[in-house]
């Protein structure tokens, strides 16, 4: 059996930190911030596919297991915690709402790109299959937007 490793959590976290960081100096040094996008479901689809893609290249050919209930909890504290102690979002109503949207966004970009990757390490890999899964998945679920909103 793999050990469970929570290394992606760890990349989330960096990814949103890191966005949470740019967003509070753009509207803190710019002077016009009506450029900045709005924090929605295509925003957190695009920043987990994003460190979803960093941990591909981190990882290389393996796949370590997961503990999906785990990811998903861990996934929702850090998006329910970074906006919410960086100001992003208004109150804590909306920072619960996003944790748990986000959390369950993550989570099932997760197992999407895990099965994409387990496919695509059955063959021969090039270096850019982890960015063109990513891209595929972020296209994907603008579609899926879509639909829904």
């Amino acid at each position: 059996m793999k050990a469970v490793t929570f290394k992606l959590n760890t990349v989330l976290a960096g990814v949103v930190g890191a966005a949470c960081l740019l967003a509070v100096l753009l509207r803190t040094f710019a002077p016009i911030t009506a450029w900045l996008p709005n924090i929605d479901i295509p925003c957190l689809a695009a920043v987990s596919i994003l460190a979803l893609v960093i941990d591909g290249y981190i990882d290389g050919k393996k796949i370590p297991a997961r503990c999906w209930a785990l990811t998903a909890l861990l996934a929702a504290l850090t998006f329910w915690l970074l906006p919410w102690a960086s100001g992003l979002v208004p109150d804590a109503a909306a920072a619960v709402r996003m944790g748990v949207i986000g959390g369950a966004l993550f989570t099932v970009l997760t197992f999407a790109y895990t099965s994409i990757r387990e496919r695509l390490n059955s063959g021969n890999g090039n270096i850019l299959s982890p960015l063109c899964a990513g891209l595929v998945l972020y296209l994907a679920s603008q579609c899926l937007m879509g639909i829904l909103l």
